[in-house]
């Protein structure tokens, strides 16, 4: 449900979200706000479940070379509980399934995995598994694959942009448009175990994970920040788009012509980074695969005609974008950016 915001409290749930490494000193520091203000909205905000942190190990620079998106339509006659059958379905499996976005007529996932034949087998238990709960009846189960090695993440769960949108506040970072080192990391066994922690208990203080993990909390506050400084490691915080007003959740599956590599379209895709409430946004030199909030249908019309026409007068479309769109209010979301299980492979 919908709640108001005071000033105060629409400034700190930005900075949280678009600072999400600061604590509440650097914050108060940032945003010109009493620390014990901040902390008290902090505090009141999570305990309404307004947002959850996470954080997100990028697999991609330990070896896996793999990031998948899937849609997949849902009969209509099921809608009244595909969002119970899907938890079912999911329950403490597939681990590399790490987001799915169910609505009445539709589910959406992310996944990752080290190859792509890895990807497949897990891909055939995940699809065996719809199939028992009664949600697919062998519905084609459409996917994108992207090759970490040539693809760029311009957006991972990162909700700033959308809160910026949101409050009317100016959001001047830049828009990543190249691609990430793949496998370019090793950890020892002692690293490993940290990470699996920091991930696990990501709003634990680092003492509280080092007792989990029996480390020192020495040994986890300087391997977190080295996690972060190499790239490994994100720290986010996801709000509650429905508490936000957030009338819709979307997703869109795009393909591109065989010219359209990813130096073409560097100003498109900081033109769709930058006009489109996104928080999840993966472009290759073949696909795109975008997720979102929108406020209202008005709001998707619109995108849909400018983005549309960019598209097209910059021949970067092979087709319209396969779409899927559905009320925040009858959303569910089963696995919310949650790498604990992933992490745990490693």
């Amino acid at each position: 449900m919908k709640r108001s915001l005071t000033p105060n409290e629409r400034a700190v749930l930005h900075g949280l979200v678009s600072r999400p490494t600061l604590n509440d000193r650097e914050l108060s520091e940032t945003l010109s706000v009493k620390v014990s203000t901040v902390t008290a909205i902090r505090r009141r905000l999570r305990r309404v479940d307004f947002f959850v942190a996470r954080r997100i190990p990028m697999m991609h620079r330990l070896g896996w070379e793999i990031l998948v998106a899937g849609l997949c339509r849902l009969p209509v006659a099921r809608e009244a509980d595909a969002a119970a059958r899907m938890r079912e379905a999911l329950g403490s499996k597939h681990p590399t399934f790490f987001h799915v976005i169910q609505a009445p007529d539709h589910f959406v996932f992310l996944a990752q995995a080290p190859t792509y034949t890895a990807f497949a087998r897990d891909l055939e238990v995940f699809r065996a598994s719809i199939q028992r709960a009664g949600l697919s009846d062998g519905m084609a189960l459409q996917t994108a694959v992207f090759p970490l090695a040539l693809t760029c993440l311009v957006n991972f769960f990162d909700f700033g942009r959308i809160l910026s949108q949101a409050f009317g506040f100016e959001d001047s970072r830049g828009i990543p448009t190249k691609v990430e080192k793949v496998g370019d990391l090793e950890l020892t066994r002692k690293e490993q175990d940290v990470l699996k922690g920091l991930v696990r208990f990501p709003e634990f203080s680092d003492k509280a994970v080092a007792a989990k993990i029996k480390a020192s909390r020495q040994a986890v506050s300087k391997m977190r920040r080295d996690f972060h400084e190499r790239g490994l490691l994100r720290t986010v915080r996801l709000p509650d788009l429905r508490a936000l007003g957030f009338e819709l959740v979307g997703a869109a599956f795009v393909r591109y012509p065989p010219q359209a590599g990813l130096k073409v379209r560097a100003a498109g895709i900081e033109k769709v980074a930058r006009a489109a409430p996104l928080f999840f946004h993966a472009v290759s030199n073949s696909d795109a695969v975008m997720l979102g909030g929108i406020r209202t249908y008005e709001e998707v019309a619109k995108l849909r005609a400018s983005l549309g026409q960019f598209a097209e007068e910059q021949g970067l479309a092979v087709a319209a974008p396969e779409t899927a769109v559905g009320l925040a209010s009858m959303t569910d979301i089963p696995r919310n950016c949650d790498f604990s299980a992933v992490v745990q492979m490693l």
